[in-house]
C-alpha cells in the first residue's frame, strides 16, 4: 500500500471517529483534523449550518483545553477558504506540537467544541541525571558547591525535596546545603547547583563550632537525587541517581600554576596541550577562565576539555602550533572545588596571606618533534 492511500485511510478513520464524537451522522458536519503543524482544518458543511457569509461563526480554533471555553477568549489567526462545501482553516503560524486545541463548531442546532493536538514528530527525552561535579571520587572536606545536569528543563522550587547528603550510614545532613528563596538554576533549568552551606566550612564560624563540617575527612558520602520529580513537561519524572564519593583533607592553600606541569605538543602540529592540575578545579570555571597566548599575547582559538575528575584541561587549537614558545594564561577568579580562587581563601585565618603571591601564567615550551 503506497504511502499516500495509508495516509488517506489514517485521515478518513479520524473523520469518522469525530463524526462519533460529535454525535452526528457521517453525512453531516465533519470535522478533519491535521495529523502535522502545516495541515490545515477542514469543515464538511451541511443544511445545519448557521446561515452566514461569516466563515468565523462557523469555525474557530483556539488554544488550550475544551474546557472552559470560549467566552471572553481570542481565536487564534489564521485564513478560511471555502471551496464548494468544504471549509478550511489554516493557522497564521501553524499548529504546535504537543499544544493543546479545541475546534469550535456552531450549527443551527448550537456548537461542538472538539479538543485536538498534534503529536510531536520528535521524540521525548525523559528526564535523568546526566552528571554531578564534581566528578571526582574523592573530593576534599571543604567542597564549596555540586553541579547537577538533567536531561530535560525541571521543575523548579522542589529541589530539596529530593537531594540530600547522607553519611555512610544513611543517615541525611538535612542542614548541609543553602536553600535560596530562588534555586540556583541555569537558564534552561538542566543544570542545577547545590551550594555546602559555607559557615559548615569555615573554621571557628557558629555554624562550624555547633554542627561541624558538613563533610569530614576519611568518610564516605553519598549525595543522592530521589526518584519522582518532575519534569518541567510534566511528560516524565527523574529516576533515583546517587553520587558516592570519600573525603580528603580540607584544600586551604591558594592555587599556584607553578604547581601545575604540562606536556610538550610537537609545533606545526594540532596535538592537545594538556594541563594537570595539582587538584580539583570548578568545573564550569575551566572552560573559560583558562586560554593560550601567543608570542604577540593574541589568543589561538580551539576547543577545550575537561577531565580526570577535573584534575586536567587540554586544549586543541583550531590550527596547528606556531613554531614560538606559548604563554598559558588563567583568570585569577579561577576556583578550586573548594571556592578557593588565585587572591584568597574561602577559609582562612586572619592575616595569614598577608604577602602571599602565587603564579596565574604558566610558559609552555614545545617539544623536540624532529625526525
Amino acid at each position: 500500500m503506497s504511502q499516500g492511500i495509508t495516509n488517506r485511510v489514517a485521515k478518513s478513520l479520524a473523520t469518522l471517529l469525530l463524526a462519533v464524537m460529535m454525535n452526528a451522522p457521517v453525512q453531516a458536519e465533519v470535522l478533519t483534523l491535521p495529523q502535522d503543524g502545516a495541515e490545515p482544518v477542514t469543515l464538511s458543511l451541511s443544511d445545519s449550518m448557521l446561515a452566514t457569509d461569516r466563515p468565523s461563526e462557523l469555525l474557530e480554533i483556539y488554544v488550550d483545553a475544551e474546557k472552559p471555553c470560549c467566552a471572553g477568549r481570542t481565536p487564534i489567526a489564521g485564513r478560511y477558504t471555502q471551496t464548494g462545501d468544504t471549509l478550511t482553516f489554516s493557522p497564521a503560524f501553524g499548529f504546535e506540537p504537543d499544544q493543546d486545541y479545541v475546534a469550535r463548531i456552531r450549527t443551527a442546532h448550537g456548537e461542538e467544541l472538539i479538543p485536538f493536538s498534534i503529536r510531536s514528530a520528535v521524540e521525548k527525552v525523559p528526564a535523568s541525571v546526566t552528571d554531578i561535579y564534581p566528578s571526582g571520587a574523592t573530593l576534599p572536606e571543604n567542597t564549596l558547591r555540586f553541579y547537577i545536569h538533567f536531561s530535560v528543563p525541571m521543575t523548579p522550587h522542589v529541589a530539596f525535596d529530593y537531594i540530600n547528603l547522607r553519611d555512610a550510614s544513611g543517615a541525611a545532613d538535612e542542614v548541609a546545603f543553602m536553600r535560596f528563596k530562588q534555586e540556583l538554576w541555569n537558564k534552561d533549568r538542566t543544570r542545577l547547583t547545590v551550594l555546602v552551606d559555607p559557615g559548615r566550612i569555615k573554621r571557628e564560624v557558629a555554624t562550624n563550632v555547633e554542627l561541624g563540617p558538613a563533610l569530614l575527612a576519611g568518610q564516605t558520602y553519598t549525595l543522592t537525587v530521589d526518584g519522582g520529580w518532575p519534569a518541567a513537561d510534566g511528560t516524565s519524572v527523574l529516576p533515583a541517581f546517587t553520587k558516592v564519593f570519600r573525603v580528603s583533607e580540607a584544600l586551604r592553600e591558594l592555587p599556584d600554576t607553578r604547581l601545575w606541569t604540562a606536556n610538550a605538543p610537537c609545533a606545526g602540529t594540532q596535538e592537545p596541550l594538556t594541563i594537570t592540575f595539582d587538584r580539583p578545579f570548578d568545573r564550569h570555571l575551566l572552560t573559560r577562565a583558562l586560554r593560550v597566548e601567543d608570542k604577540s599575547a593574541r589568543d589561538i582559538r580551539g576547543t577545550i576539555e575537561v577531565g580526570d575528575g577535573e584534575r586536567t584541561w587540554s586544549f586543541t587549537p583550531s590550527r596547528r602550533w606556531p613554531s614560538d614558545d606559548l604563554l598559558l594564561v588563567v583568570n585569577p577568579a579561577l576556583e578550586d572545588v573548594a571556592g578557593n580562587n588565585f587572591h584568597d581563601l574561602l577559609d582562612h585565618v586572619a592575616g595569614a596571606q598577608e604577602g602571599t603571591t602565587t603564579s596565574t601564567e604558566t610558559p609552555i615550551s614545545f617539544g623536540n618533534c624532529g625526525g
